[in-house]
């Protein structure tokens, strides 16, 4: 309508900036397995909750050359309070997610197809991190090129994964602080002052552009959705370089074997979750009993020549 064209509201537009101690090549292989184990860590099978993986093959984008395309669905429902279950369609506790990796460059879309309204769309460029003399790092002022009234509106906010002064007390774990952990490789503790220390720092330069345009509602939506990416990000980076240990040695092909179990895995957790009626609620509890819906804790010890996950120092 003339209205809605004429109150079209603009997008919440942020730049997270996410200095990591590795090189962009680690990143890229690292990553993989992180966001694998972070997935099937969401998934939930006693109560539907988490990723369902629907596609990952290759693809080719202009520009950026090959690389992977997957497409993910999120489910929430049974995280939402009960009087919000009561008024909400069961078709609309779920998000679907699209994701071009090129690295270094990366696409992913976060939508609902029944709020065309609505949704987040995050580029993110990687890039060896630029220091001055003292080590401080000078950071690309304006690495996604935007312009106009994008670039105005532009906010930045960087994370330091190893300052845990904002992670709240309930989230917070020991053995996921880089700043109590050093690697075997020699990296970290990530204590005040790391990003000028470690010898290996890369820059991931996250563009997060929310919309939601429904009138009324946008601004709460969209300073959550600000608050919730930064905690993500925050908190999926700091269980990243924590896992360390666990992928830096393997091989691409070994990455590649425990994705695939991941997705598999996230998949036939959620197919099943789906059953209905005490048949379905049956089959999960023989799956668990059997050992066969545990957190990916035996592939990963397989393909880490039988050792558990390192501990926390």
């Amino acid at each position: 309508s003339e209205f809605a064209q004429r109150f079209k509201l603009m997008p919440r537009v942020i730049e997270f900036r996410v200095p990591f101690p590795c090189t962009p090549e680690q990143y890229k292989w690292g990553q993989i397995y992180t966001v694998a184990k972070v997935c099937t860590e969401m998934t939930d099978p006693k109560d539907g909750a988490g990723v369902e993986s629907i596609a990952n093959e290759a693809c080719t984008l202009n520009g950026y050359g090959e690389g992977v395309y997957t497409k993910k669905y999120y489910h929430f429902r049974s995280k939402l309070p009960g009087y919000v279950r009561a008024v909400t369609p069961k078709a609309a506790t779920f998000m679907e997610e699209e994701a071009w990796n090129c690295f270094p460059y990366a696409r992913t879309i976060i939508s609902h197809p029944s709020f065309t309204k609505f949704s987040i769309e995050i580029t993110t460029i990687h890039s060896p991190a630029k220091r001055d003399a003292s080590g401080k790092i000078e950071y690309e002022d304006n690495v996604h090129k935007l312009e106009g009234a994008t670039l105005k509106a532009r906010k930045v906010r960087e994370i330091d994964i190893g300052d845990s002064s904002d992670v709240k007390k309930e989230q917070y774990k020991e053995d996921e602080d880089p700043g109590r952990r050093r690697t075997a490789g020699g990296k970290g503790p990530l204590t005040p002052g790391w990003m000028g220390r470690e010898e290996e720092v890369m820059v991931a330069y996250k563009l997060v552009t929310i919309t939601c345009n429904y009138f009324g509602i946008s601004g709460v939506v969209e300073d959550y959705l600000e608050s919730y990416e930064y905690g993500l990000f925050k908190s999926s980076h700091r269980k990243f370089y924590c896992w360390m240990d666990d992928w830096y040695h393997l091989s691409h092909d070994e990455i590649r074997e425990y994705e695939a179990k991941a997705n598999k895995q996230m998949t036939d957790l959620m197919q099943t979750a789906k059953n209905a009626g005490p048949v379905g609620q049956a089959a999960i509890k023989e799956a668990l009993a059997k050992g066969e819906m545990d957190d990916l804790t035996t592939s990963n010890r397989s393909l880490n020549g039988g050792q558990s996950p390192a501990a926390s120092p």
